[in-house]
């Protein structure tokens, strides 16, 4: 992933500079140099308004990779709750509870979480939920001790289903494909616009030209990782149900 972002961000500046040579050699800077004055306010509102813009975006995405985060530990606390408070009933649905918690748990480390990255869920955990909802209903209160535990494992359950269909929404992008077109068009004219800029010599031109171009495209680059939780360097990872698996005393399943 970091060549990747070395390829992307290096790629966009080598590219930028190239067309900052070409623009040098083919506009006479008598031409370019005439208008900097008005083009550089009219070029300040615009670099503003972008700035501003992918500015909004990154604090969206940001909040939403860390909402991502958090809610996995909403998901994985509540399965060692559920684990221990199933002592308090039958052997039976002890029994039955336990073995629903390390399944669920195992299941969403192997199965669910490489398909996180392509914004699906695992058809074996959806299979452990639903096995997890019919098995709370079928739960025997015999004594007025067990119905406290009883409630607390019923919104246990809920939490569990509810903090996975967050985390699968969480999984599908939220900036919608328009939005990306906008994004990377802006930061093209933003760019080209700075390359008729004139300047006496070529090498303070492309310092410009390839700074700008190097916080244009690691801005949108680090955006789109954000914008993708369960994928990328900037991934979310299954620790939260690790430590789950290890607070309920079972070994972690092999990677």
């Amino acid at each position: 992933m970091l060549l990747q972002s070395i390829l992307v961000v290096g790629g966009t500046v080598i590219a930028s500079v190239v067309a900052a040579y070409i623009v040098t050699r083919l506009v006479p800077f008598e031409s370019r140099s005439k208008y900097n004055e008005v083009s550089g306010h009219f070029f300040a509102a615009c670099g503003a308004f972008y700035a501003i813009l992918v500015a909004f975006v990154v604090v969206a995405v940001w909040e939403d990779l860390g909402a991502a985060r958090a809610n996995t530990y909403v998901e994985a606390n509540a399965l060692p709750g559920l684990y221990f408070a199933s002592t308090a009933f039958s052997d039976k649905d002890e029994a039955a509870f336990q073995d629903i918690a390390v399944s669920y748990a195992k299941a969403v480390i192997v199965d669910e979480w490489p398909l996180l990255a392509q914004g699906k869920g695992s058809p074996k955990v959806e299979e452990v939920a639903k096995k997890m909802r019919r098995a709370i209903v079928q739960v025997d209160v015999e004594e007025p001790r067990q119905e406290a535990l009883y409630s607390a494992m019923i919104e246990r359950v809920n939490t569990i289903g509810s903090a996975r269909r967050d985390r699968l929404n969480e999984a599908v992008p939220s900036i919608p494909s328009f939005f990306w077109i906008g994004l990377i068009i802006g930061g093209v004219l933003l760019i080209g616009f700075a390359l008729f800029f004139g300047t006496e010599r070529f090498l303070p031109h492309a310092l410009m030209v390839g700074v700008l171009a190097m916080l244009v495209s690691a801005s949108l680059l680090f955006t789109h990782l954000m914008d993708h939780p369960f994928s990328g360097a900037a991934a979310v990872s299954p620790e939260a149900f690790r430590i789950a698996l290890s607070q309920m005393g079972q070994p972690l399943p092999l990677p």
